[in-house]
């Protein structure tokens, strides 16, 4: 629903997956104090209300929305794959290295290198398609059509 522009009012006082997850989306997007209730469920109550009934403060947000969604050169953080593969990587890595060296379970904090924090830029994208790009490419370069059925 962000990607459409459509802002998802959450309750963040709670320990659920789903609040977690979408009171960081609305952080990491800009709307922390505009669409998540840390104060339980009166404020969340509050919030809908008001987008419900302020037409101009709900299409101030979806105008919001859906320009980080279009943000290009670079790609707003939170819609950047690329970036968050890169960093989720470097996380295993650093998992993994851990558990070979024999240190304990602990917290692992990843430091972006200086590369991955100025974001991806279209150039990069166009320069490494997905697998899915590639097949499609590959196929239309062998003159054959994507089958859904496949070869028997």
């Amino acid at each position: 629903s962000l990607y459409g522009g459509v802002p998802i009012v959450t309750r963040s006082d709670g320990d659920e997956m789903s609040s977690r997850v979408t009171t960081s989306a609305n952080e990491v997007l800009g709307f922390s104090f505009q669409l998540n209730a840390y104060q339980g469920p009166k404020q969340y109550e509050d919030i809908a209300i008001r987008l419900g009934n302020n037409s101009t403060a709900l299409a101030k947000i979806r105008k919001k929305l859906i320009k980080t969604a279009n943000q290009r050169n670079p790609m707003h953080p939170y819609w950047d794959v690329p970036r968050y593969v890169q960093n989720f990587q470097t996380g295993l890595t650093m998992a993994w290295q851990n558990f070979l060296d024999g240190l304990p379970k602990d917290h692992i904090h990843v430091t972006e290198s200086e590369e991955t924090r100025e974001g991806t830029y279209d150039d990069v994208l166009i320069e490494n398609p997905s697998e899915g790009k590639k097949k499609k490419k590959k196929q239309k370069q062998n003159g054959r059509k994507d089958n859904l059925v496949g070869e028997l």
